[in-house]
C-alpha cells in the first residue's frame, strides 16, 4: 500500500492485506481523524463501519472507503444513547458477524477558562468522551470481542499529557481514557483483547482551519520540535499499524503522536500573575 505524505513523497507503509478479513468500527468516522483512520483501515483490507450523528458525512466516508477498494457501512447513531449503541452493534454484527477493531474517536470539547466551565459544560464533555465511549466499548467487548477471544480497542487522548490551558474539562476526560486503556489491558488480555490509548498532538484538521486563526495555528506549529503540525494521516497510519498483527504485543499503553511536543513541554511564557 502506498500513502501520500505531507511533503508529497510516496512511501510504502502497510501491506494492503494486513487486515484482510477483519471488521473495524470507528466512532466519529465521518470527518477528521475518524475518517482518515477509517480510510487507512480500509486500505489495509478491513471492512469498516463508520458511526456518527451526521448521515450525509458518514455516507461520504463510505463512498471514499469504497473508492480505495474497501467495504464500508454507515450507521447513524448518537453514542450517548445506550439504546442507539445497542442498535449500532446490532447492525455491525448483522452485516459482518464480528468486530475486530474498535476506534473510540467520537468526542467534543470547547475552549474556556477553567473558572468559566459550568457543571453542564463539564458533564457534556465527559458524557461523550468518557461515558459514551465506555458504553460502546462495553457493548462491543461483551457481544463480539470477548466471545471471539480477540480484538483491539483504541481510545483517543491528547498531547501534551500534562494538561492544556482552557481545556481542563476535556483533558481530564481524556486522562480517564488513558487509565481505562491500561486497566482494561489488565483484565481483558485473558480474552486476547488489546487496549491502547493514542494521544495526538495538534493536528491540522478541517475543524482547526474553520475555528482557529492563522496566528494561533502558527503559534502551535512553532512549539513542535519537528517544525510542523500533524496531519490526520500521521495519526491514522499509526492506528493502522497498531491494529495489525505486527503490533500484537502492544497493549495497556499510550502512544503519543505529536512531533515531539510532549517531550519539549510548554515553551510559551507562563501566565502573568494577577495582583490584588
Amino acid at each position: 500500500m502506498r500513502n501520500q505524505t505531507r511533503e508529497g513523497h510516496e512511501v510504502t507503509v502497510l501491506s494492503s492485506d494486513c487486515l484482510r478479513g477483519t471488521v473495524a468500527l470507528v466512532t466519529g468516522g465521518g470527518t477528521g481523524l475518524g475518517k482518515a483512520t477509517a480510510l487507512q483501515l480500509a486500505r489495509c483490507g478491513a471492512s469498516v463501519v463508520v458511526a456518527g450523528r451526521r448521515a450525509e458525512l458518514l455516507d461520504q466516508a463510505v463512498t471514499e472507503i469504497e473508492a480505495v477498494g474497501g467495504e464500508g457501512l454507515a450507521v447513524s447513531a448518537d453514542i450517548r444513547d445506550e439504546e442507539q449503541v445497542r442498535d449500532l452493534v446490532d447492525q455491525v454484527l448483522e452485516r459482518f458477524g464480528r468486530i475486530d477493531t474498535l476506534v473510540n474517536n467520537a468526542g467534543g470539547q470547547f475552549a474556556a477558562p477553567a473558572e468559566q466551565i459550568t457543571s453542564k459544560g463539564w458533564r457534556a464533555v465527559h458524557r461523550l468522551a468518557v461515558d459514551a465511549t465506555w458504553a460502546v466499548t462495553r457493548e462491543v467487548a461483551n457481544r463480539a470481542m470477548i466471545p471471539q477471544k480477540s480484538g483491539a480497542i483504541f481510545f483517543m487522548a491528547f498531547s501534551p499529557r500534562r494538561g492544556i490551558a482552557s481545556m481542563v474539562h476535556a483533558t481530564s476526560a481524556r486522562a480517564a481514557l488513558e487509565n481505562l486503556a491500561s486497566g482494561l489491558a489488565l483484565e481483558w488480555s485473558r480474552y486476547g483483547i488489546r487496549t491502547v490509548c493514542v494521544a495526538p498532538g495538534t493536528i491540522a484538521t478541517e475543524g482547526m482551519e474553520d475555528n482557529y486563526t492563522a496566528e494561533a495555528r502558527a503559534q502551535w506549529e512553532a512549539a513542535v520540535p519537528l517544525g510542523r503540525l500533524g496531519t490526520s494521516e500521521d495519526v491514522a497510519g499509526v492506528i493502522g499499524f497498531l491494529a495489525s498483527p505486527a503490533a500484537s504485543y502492544i497493549t495497556g499503553t499510550t502512544i503519543v503522536i505529536d512531533g515531539g511536543a510532549d517531550a519539549w513541554g510548554n515553551a510559551h511564557p507562563v501566565p502573568v500573575r494577577e495582583e490584588n
